[in-house]
């Protein structure tokens, strides 16, 4: 029971911050019915952070209380806002969300091997350095000669890799969260209410900018945090 709670408390939390995020406000968008609100931060931000099963579960769970008539959605809707104009949106979270997640644990995966590979191959050079009958003098020379590894290395080091983290949960984001939201979106809201997609995409452009600063956050965090 205690390693179910453990599982699947994120996934509950991260469901209570979808709602919370719709309670906190929305703002209108001019020549669209879908507002900007805080959701699309939580669930870039679950889906860099959790796994795929958590990050999905969250997203459905979501889903699942508006479809049951509770008032979760924007503007205290709840079931008629899925098969409204912003259907499209609420239900691609749960593609985005997967997606995002996808590419975020292979981001993980990607970085665990090539620290891995690193520490082996510098476990496997000691050896090396070690055996033979110079190997003292060998030693005693690399210790006269000065350390490469300054401070100042070590910490540009880390920063790079930090960055080439953040870049990574970046596009990770990006991708799910906002290329294939959009995506879902956009052609839904255009099959229901009849207005041409390249009208809605550039009445939609006003969530562009705020987007990208949503998943600038969430990569923040997940770079931070996430190993």
């Amino acid at each position: 029971m205690r390693t179910f709670v453990l599982q699947w408390a994120p996934a509950v939390v991260a469901a209570g911050l979808l709602w919370a995020a719709t309670a906190a406000g929305r703002i209108p968008i001019p020549g669209t019915p879908v507002p900007i609100t805080l959701q699309t931060l939580v669930v870039m931000m679950a889906g860099v952070v959790l796994s795929r099963r958590q990050a999905v579960a969250a997203v459905v769970m979501y889903v699942a209380m508006g479809a049951c008539g509770l008032p979760v959605f924007a503007g205290g809707a709840s079931t008629l806002a899925l098969v409204g104009p912003s259907a499209g949106f609420i239900l691609g979270f749960v593609p985005a969300i997967a997606v995002t997640a996808t590419l975020a644990a292979s981001v993980q995966r990607v970085g665990e091997r090539w620290a891995r590979s690193r520490s082996d191959h510098a476990g496997s050079s000691k050896p090396a350095m070690e055996d033979g009958a110079g190997a003292r003098a060998v030693y005693r020379r690399a210790l006269d000669r000065p350390n490469k590894a300054t401070p100042y290395t070590c910490a540009w080091r880390a920063t790079m890799r930090w960055a080439a983290r953040f870049a990574a949960y970046w596009a990770a984001a990006v991708i799910g969260c906002i290329v294939l939201h959009y995506a879902c979106g956009l052609l839904v809201q255009t099959a229901v209410t009849g207005v041409p997609l390249r009208l809605i995409a550039s009445a939609s452009a006003g969530f562009l900018p705020g987007d990208l600063c949503k998943a600038a956050l969430a990569a923040t965090v997940a770079a931070t945090f996430r190993r």
